[in-house]
């Protein structure tokens, strides 16, 4: 999608998508930011791809100097008016593909939630070269990226077919763009090609509903996104 459609799509975003900062069924973001030392000691935080600034308003007043980057300027407005109360919050337009040589070396934490998913797969590594590079030298990286065993789960849910397991990727299409989805292999293959170390691949779940199901079978495990974990 390119920026005007995410400008368009900024007003509906908290109900047209599924936000896992907000939708985080059983707190392991939260958990893993306390256990690393995240949320004490005032770190420098990026979140580039803010979207609507869901994480640092959830977690920025654990943070110093917080940076949201998005390259839709209808998104950062949207943003800056949910986290008006927090101080030393900066806002700026800018394209996960092209981010600014200022951004380099800022972050103690970079977080990156639903980004790097182009179909390209050089796109992708290039992409999170780009945000090792906003990182701190020892700093840590979150990245949320798209889980193509839940994909997979949740279409066999609704249609009873089940699809071959696939290594690493498969590009999806979810409502009028393609994505790359990750296998928990392809997630953690995709980290250490951009150089990152101490790679760690978890699940975080998230509703039901937000796949558009209200029934399920007993039995079948909520549907997740990745939480890859790594240092720079």
């Amino acid at each position: 999608m390119k920026a005007r459609d995410w400008d368009k799509l900024a007003a509906a975003y908290e109900a047209e998508v599924c936000d896992i900062f907000v939708r985080d069924r059983r707190q392991v973001i939260a958990r893993w930011l306390q256990a690393r030392g995240l949320l004490r000691g005032r770190k420098t935080l990026l979140d580039l791809g803010c979207g609507i600034g869901s994480f640092i308003k959830k977690y920025g007043r654990h943070f110093g100097d917080k940076t949201g980057t998005d390259h839709s300027r209808a998104m950062l407005r949207i943003a800056a008016a949910r986290c008006r109360r927090l101080k030393d919050c900066h806002w700026l337009q800018a394209d996960a593909q092209r981010l600014p040589p200022a951004l380099r070396d800022r972050g103690d934490l970079v977080v990156c939630s639903n980004v790097i998913t182009f179909v390209s797969a050089a796109a992708c590594v290039r992409a999170l070269r780009l945000v090792v590079q906003c990182t701190k030298p020892g700093g840590r990286i979150m990245l949320i990226q798209p889980a193509l065993e839940s994909h997979d789960a949740v279409v066999a849910l609704e249609t009873g077919r089940t699809t071959p397991r696939r290594v690493q990727a498969a590009i999806v299409r979810r409502d009028d763009r393609m994505q790359r989805f990750f296998t928990r292999e392809g997630a953690a293959a995709l980290a250490r090609a951009a150089g990152l170390r101490s790679v760690q691949v978890r699940k975080v779940w998230y509703p039901w509903i937000d796949e558009g199901i209200t029934r399920v079978p007993r039995g079948h495990e909520l549907p997740w996104d990745w939480l890859v974990t790594a240092r720079r």
